[in-house]
């Protein structure tokens, strides 16, 4: 952890404020999951109805806390690929598994609830982006900026963009293990409509005006798989098909 935090805040000025701080934090959330995991165990080894139930939330939690961590560290170049990806892409095979042989569930849903976690993470994402370049244009901490004007538009976005991304951790759970998938429809929907209307001013900015000269901006990535699941929770014949 300490090679990697020193490796991100080295490599790239702007995390130097935020990666101390997220970079454990993801530490945490995946050590929780674990602990969940051990849980879900015991209740599979003892054929407990409940077992199931803690097994979704525990899987959506690894690959939540699993994927952005590999992020910094291959951008630092701390380590090439993350070290995460040997917890990611196993969970995502035990996720399928889990939800389509012992959840029963068809490949339609499973495969939606993956685009429902990744929303779930690229909002994420998005949310400490932009608290890092927030942290950055704030005149207390950098001397060159004399207001608060550049920091504007990421002080707007960053938290909508984290509770969108909570409403699609509600989603991506509910839609395996709420009876009342209405309600879970609601949840997404308010995710999407989040996520669109700060990821993309949040884009175009990054990728438009900021820099000066047009560029690719990773901020694009969370509002527009936001904008697909949007269209399938939307649409009733769609929602109804998925959960049929």
């Amino acid at each position: 952890l300490d090679n990697i935090v020193s490796a991100e805040t080295a490599a790239a000025t702007e995390c130097r404020l935020v990666s101390p701080f997220f970079i454990p934090l993801f530490a945490v959330i995946g050590i929780l999951a674990g602990m969940i995991w051990l849980t879900a165990g015991v209740g599979f080894l003892q054929k407990k109805e409940w077992a199931y139930t803690i097994g979704v939330i525990a899987v959506v939690i690894t690959l939540f806390a699993s994927f952005w961590p590999n992020i910094p560290a291959m951008e630092s170049k701390a380590a090439v690929p993350g070290p995460w990806f040997l917890i990611f892409f196993p969970n995502l095979l035990v996720y399928f598994i889990l939800v389509m042989r012992k959840g029963h569930e068809r490949g339609k849903k499973a495969w939606f609830g993956l685009a429902l976690g990744m929303a779930f993470i690229l909002n994420f994402i998005n949310g400490i982006a932009a608290t890092t370049r927030m942290s950055n244009r704030l005149p207390e901490i950098n001397p060159l900026i004399d207001s608060y004007a550049p920091a504007s538009i990421y002080m707007l976005t960053m938290p909508t963009n984290m509770i969108a991304s909570i409403l699609f951790g509600i989603a991506t759970i509910g839609i395996f293990l709420a009876r009342n998938k209405e309600k879970v429809r609601i949840a997404g929907l308010a995710g999407a409509f989040l996520a669109i209307s700060a990821g993309f001013p949040l884009a175009f900015y990054s990728m438009f005006i900021e820099g000066g000269v047009p560029a690719f901006s990773m901020f694009i990535l969370g509002p527009v798989v936001s904008l697909l699941v949007g269209i399938f929770i939307l649409s009733s014949k769609m929602w109804n098909k998925i959960n049929g």
